[in-house]
């Protein structure tokens, strides 16, 4: 029985879309030795959005909204960002230190870890 519900639900994962990166999002990421990556798209753990913490309560806020992420500090897995909204609004929020990015370059499919960069920026429209 074991047996049979594992294949099911390889199954059913071979069935799910991976999440397609939005052509209409540039990101200009830099890492955590100063480099400066120009990318295309972004997808934090599969999803179109970054899922946060603000005390106990969580959210999820669409790469769209966001302008600007910047990586404070870490302690115990969990990174303290500030987030720039692009209405304006800046936050302090938290995120899981393990969350992993893909997107695209010139080059193919850059991934990397939030807490390996400083500095995320996102642009929405066609790259500059």
């Amino acid at each position: 029985m074991k047996r049979v519900l594992f294949l099911f639900s390889l199954f059913l994962l071979s069935m799910a879309e991976p999440v397609k990166l939005s052509k209409n999002i540039h990101i200009k990421v830099i890492d955590a030795e100063g480099i400066t990556h120009h990318l295309r798209g972004i997808s934090c753990n599969g999803r179109d959005y970054l899922k946060v913490s603000e005390g106990s309560i969580e959210y999820s806020i669409p790469f769209e909204n966001i302008k600007h992420i910047k990586v404070l500090s870490q302690k115990e897995g969990i990174l303290d960002i500030n987030v720039e909204l692009t209405n304006g609004t800046e936050r302090r929020i938290s995120v899981s230190a393990n969350t992993y990015c893909t997107s695209q370059s010139e080059l193919g499919r850059a991934s990397f870890y939030i807490k390996d960069v400083r500095d995320i920026f996102i642009e929405k429209g066609e790259q500059r």
